[in-house]
Parts: structure tokens; sequence; C-alpha cells
């Protein structure tokens, strides 16, 4: 018998319903927990932090297209007063910013050396190449506390880093009210190490953020903009961070850089990329699972064939572009992993991009032990299926050809998809 889908529930549970009459009601008393107006959110971020420095404009324009997708989608009550509590922790992050540098110039010299950079399509080994790789000694990643809020909130570290991590716990333990499947479809904790798109967020140039809330306006027109003013931001995040452990070198991963290789490779010259492959037919449809469940906490229920054409055509834009930039580039920057060997093998993987970027070697016992460890703490096997989301494996295949041939990808035949 076929195990159930992970993400079952379509809709809203009678709680989730509930939650959302109340956000509902407290806008019609005149309460502001749902209100995207750009200026009530840049007011309000001000009186929160007490500064008013943002560090440039160039967030304006990302900002007022994501609050317009927003407005013309009919997301709920709760939704809206999600969104505006988003938007409000990252503009008081850029304030922070802003503030800590004009205090701490000396910053502006800590350098980012050689960091590596794990891409490619989500769910294709990028979590689990990045905690092995942070492993090797001289190196690490960054965890999810330090991603959502950057700048320290106290020049005691050990207080510094108590109320930071407290901070994005709360913020999970919210989540998982609202979303249990996560636990099982991808498990965050405030220190395991996450994708770095929270750091792109302070400018809100996010390209996820189509794939995640749906937002189909947004998404390729932010991918026709100049993102090295956010990758130039994200990079201040990456000094300030780094200022209290120097030394390391950093293992950072997120699928977004595929759409934004050229500005991450301009503001990150000596950058490592590790590129990681899988059947796209496969990525499309372990991720459509993942993000029906943010459309079913902003739109209250979501219908599965919409999500699949959404993450087709969005992933498509994506690996077009890399290429683009990567036929540019030449090929000694970059290291390419098909999902298949790494499963298969995954400390000869280690090995050879220890080898390539002169990153420390580990013994093969090294890296197993560690694959132990995370393999302890999975929550069990993510369950989904491509005929949900009206995926077409013939279609993505034709669609993704160039790709799959010119990274020599394995491609399930279409009687195996279910």
């Amino acid at each position: 018998m076929d195990q159930p889908h992970t993400v079952q529930r379509e809709s809203y549970r009678l709680s989730m319903r509930a939650l959302n009459m109340g956000a509902s009601f407290a806008g019609k008393i005149g309460l502001k927990v749902g209100d995207l107006d750009q200026r009530s959110l840049l007011e309000s971020a001000r009186r929160q932090s007490g500064l008013d420095d943002w560090g440039g404009d160039h967030f304006i324009e990302p900002l007022e297209r994501l609050l317009a997708d927003f407005e013309s989608r009919p997301i709920t009550a709760l939704a809206q007063a999600s969104v505006r509590g988003v938007a409000l922790k990252n503009l008081t992050n850029r304030l922070y910013l802003t503030e800590h540098f004009r205090a701490h110039p000396e910053l502006n010299n800590v350098p980012i050396e050689r960091p590596v950079f794990v891409i490619g399509f989500p769910r294709t080994g990028t979590t689990l190449l990045q905690d092995l790789l942070s492993q090797a000694p001289g190196c690490r990643a960054l965890p999810f506390w330090e991603l959502v809020t950057p700048v320290p909130v106290s020049e005691d570290s050990g207080r510094d880093r108590h109320l930071r991590m407290k901070g994005a716990q709360r913020k999970l333990d919210v989540t998982y009210l609202v979303a249990p499947e996560l636990v099982e479809v991808h498990e965050t904790r405030a220190e395991t190490y996450e994708e770095c798109w929270p750091l792109l967020a302070n400018s809100f140039s996010v390209p996820n953020w189509e794939l995640t809330s749906r937002c189909t306006s947004y998404g390729p027109w932010l991918l026709e903009q100049d993102l090295v003013p956010a990758y130039r931001e994200y990079k201040q995040c990456l000094q300030v961070i780094t200022a209290r452990t120097p030394g390391k070198r950093l293992v950072l991963k997120c699928p977004d850089h595929l759409a934004a290789l050229d500005a991450l490779l301009e503001v990150f010259p000596d950058a490592c990329i590790v590129w990681t492959h899988r059947d796209p037919v496969d990525c499309i449809a372990s991720y459509c699972s993942m993000v029906s469940i943010g459309w079913r906490i902003l739109y209250g229920r979501f219908d599965p064939k919409e999500i699949g054409p959404v993450m087709q055509d969005a992933l498509l834009r994506w690996v077009e572009r890399a290429m683009q930039v990567r036929a540019h580039l030449g090929e000694d920057r970059i290291f390419d992993v098909g999902f298949d060997h790494l499963v298969a093998n995954p400390p000869e993987v280690i090995a050879q991009i220890a080898a390539r970027f002169d990153l420390a070697q580990r013994s093969p016992a090294q890296v197993s032990a560690d694959l132990d460890r995370v393999r302890a703490v999975e929550k069990g096997r993510h369950v989904y299926s491509v005929g949900r989301y009206g995926i077409d494996p013939v279609q993505v295949h034709e669609r993704y050809r160039a790709y799959t041939d010119r990274f020599n990808v394995r491609v399930r035949p279409s009687s195996e998809w279910t």
C-alpha cells in the first residue's frame, strides 16, 4: 500500500481558520496587523529600531513590486499579518546593519576569502553537502539563528547568541504550529545550517519568493534587475557574522544563487562553486510538495496542479541564466556533483571537492561518521508524487533537455513516475 503524501491537507484546518478570523477582525477595527502599505511599514521599522538610515534606496523598488504582487492576490488576513511581520523584520535588519557599519567601519575590511557556495536546484543534496563540507577544519556554515538576525543584539557574545537563538526558535515554533508537516519535509532548528537567502531578504531581492509565495509578477521582474547591490549587502552581513569568528572559510548554500550567479561572482570574484545536479522532475515534484505548505499559509488553500507549472517555469529561467553565465565564465571555478554520485559515495565526493578547492581533507571514516549523525536526526521519508502537481515528466525532460544534456544528468523513464 502506498504511503500517504507528507503534505495532505490542502486548506486551513479549524484552528487556522479561527486565527484568520481574528486577524480579519483586527483589521476591521483599525489595527495594523496586516497593513501592507509601504509607508506604514517604513515608519514602523523606524519606530521599532529608533533608526532612519536605510543604507541606500535600491531596496525600495523590489519592496514595492513584492507588496504590489501580494496586494493583487487573494492572500488571507492571517497571511497579511505574516507578510507584514516578515517585511518589518527585514526592514529593521537593514537599519541595524547600516548602523552597525557606521559604528564599526573596520568591518569593511573583514575578508570573505574563497567562500564555497553550494548551488543547484532545490532537493538536490545541497543540505547534505553543506553539512559535510562545513565539518572540514577551518570551515564553517551559517546556522538559522545567524541568518535571520545577522547583526549582534548584545556586545556580550554569550548573551548575544542566547538572544538570537531564542528569537529564531520562537519563529520556528510558530512555523511548526501552522505547518507541522515541515518537520518531515525539511526540519529546521535554530542551530541547523540553512539556505542563506535571508541575507538577500533584507534587500527584498529573493528569487525564491516567486515559488514559495506565488509572486509570479515579482519573480520574473527581479531576474531582470541588477542584483549586485543586494549581493553587496549580503556580503556585509557575512562580514558582520564572521568578524566574531575570524579565520573560518564559509560554506554557504542556496538555490537562489542559480538565478543571480553573475551578481554573486562580481561581489565574490574568488568564490568556489559546487553545483549539484539531479533529474529535474524529482526536484520539481519534491519542491512542489514543500512550497505547497507556504501557499496554504498565504491563501488558506492551494490547488496542487497550479504549483507545478509555476515551479517548472521559474526553475527553467534560473538554470538557463546560470548556464549562460557559466558559458562566459569557464570551468575552473565550478565543480559539478551528480545527486546519484553523492548518494552512492559521499566520502568520495567530499574528497574530490576538497582537493579541487583546497579544503582540509578528511578520511572516509570521518565523513561517514558525520553522515551517520545527519541521518540519525532525520524525521522520516518525504512522500510526494508528480501527478498530484500536474507535472508531465516527458514535458519536463523535453523543456530541460539542454540542462540535462549539458551536465549528463540521469533522467528516469516516464514509466517510473506516478
